[in-house]
């Protein structure tokens, strides 16, 4: 029997595991559950012989409408990076869905299963240029995720000769920073919180509208915490006290913060704090200088990421390699949406 579960008798229905899921183009079966959150549910499916992911919000919560728009725009694009929409619809008053590909375990969950909790250098770099590359992915299609953090972005699976690939995902904070005719949005000033405290920007932290350089702010968080094993404010939850670490780390604390870091880590939180509102980020440049961190240190651009050493023969275990961060239901942001 199908099992459902209601907020109210005559809506926001999730279907259950052995239920359905139908599209305009295609059936899926339910098969067991990945993660589940507030709002919804992420299960693996099934569509005739092949596996999916499908994600499943409640209809009057949901943001998978605007996931899907990205995902869409990023089809587009060709982007490399961005995690691939499979199908997406909704059964209204119930729920909304989209369909993705199973991928593999998040950086987050990927870091914490290294000795002392953080990856080497070379595969720091390696992780840098390819998450940046999917922001800039990202932004080239008119959005910014507002909520840049490693639990956001996944690897490809070995057995769909992804694994070396790393994809940007959940969008549900998505926003686009530019009109249809590329032209960019004006700020709309003081709008509240959105993102992840740990990793959210200096204006995030003062409740502002964010831009390309909020991502890139929170990136450069992510850089330091993948590369040294733990950011100064990673046991703070008060925001203010967070905010007041990340103001010291580009003071008096700059040092400390950035101890176990290449020099030119220096030069990129310059470059990203030298940005404004509207301004275009320089990205080439920053994969430049990433690029000069990676040939200083005789790193190859080929080289085994740290997850790759005990085992990178190809293989598949939906309960092993698919992540619940993956998705974001159990990692959730702070704030929804606006």
């Amino acid at each position: 029997m199908v099992s459902e579960r209601s907020s109210e008798p005559n809506r926001d229905r999730l279907p259950g595991v052995g239920g359905e899921v139908c599209s305009e183009i295609s059936t899926y079966k339910l098969i067991s559950v990945v993660g589940e959150g507030g709002f919804g549910t992420v299960f693996q499916c099934k569509r005739g012989r092949r596996i999916f992911a499908i994600k499943v919000e409640k209809y009057r919560r949901s943001t998978l409408n605007m996931e899907a728009g990205v995902m869409i725009a990023a089809e587009r694009h060709s982007c490399k990076h961005i995690c691939p929409l499979i199908d997406y619809g909704s059964k209204k008053p119930d729920y909304v869905f989209v369909v993705m590909p199973l991928l593999g375990k998040d950086v987050h969950k990927l870091q914490r299963e290294q000795i002392n909790r953080r990856f080497s250098l070379s595969t720091s770099i390696l992780v840098a240029m390819q998450t940046l590359a999917a922001i800039e992915e990202l932004h080239r299609c008119g959005f910014i995720s507002r909520d840049i953090k490693p639990g956001n972005f996944a690897i490809g699976r070995n057995e769909d000769h992804q694994h070396r690939t790393i994809f940007l995902l959940d969008f549900g904070l998505a926003k686009r920073y530019s009109d249809m005719e590329g032209k960019h949005l004006p700020s709309r000033g003081e709008v509240g919180w959105r993102g992840t405290t740990r990793y959210g920007s200096l204006k995030a932290h003062q409740r502002l509208d964010l831009g390309r350089r909020d991502d890139l702010e929170s990136w450069f968080y992510l850089l330091v915490e993948i590369t040294s094993g733990a950011l100064p404010w990673r046991r703070v939850n008060e925001r203010s006290i967070v905010q007041a670490s990340k103001l010291m780390a580009r003071q008096e604390g700059r040092a400390q913060f950035l101890h176990d870091c290449p020099r030119q880590y220096d030069d990129l939180l310059t470059i990203i704090d030298a940005l404004v509102f509207q301004d275009e980020p320089q990205y080439e440049l920053i994969h430049a200088i990433l690029n000069d961190i990676r040939e200083e240190n005789g790193i190859d651009a080929l080289s085994r990421f740290d997850w790759e050493e005990e085992d990178s023969s190809p293989h598949f275990n939906a309960a092993e390699s698919t992540s619940v961060d993956t998705f974001s239901l159990i990692d959730e942001p702070d704030m929804f949406n606006g």
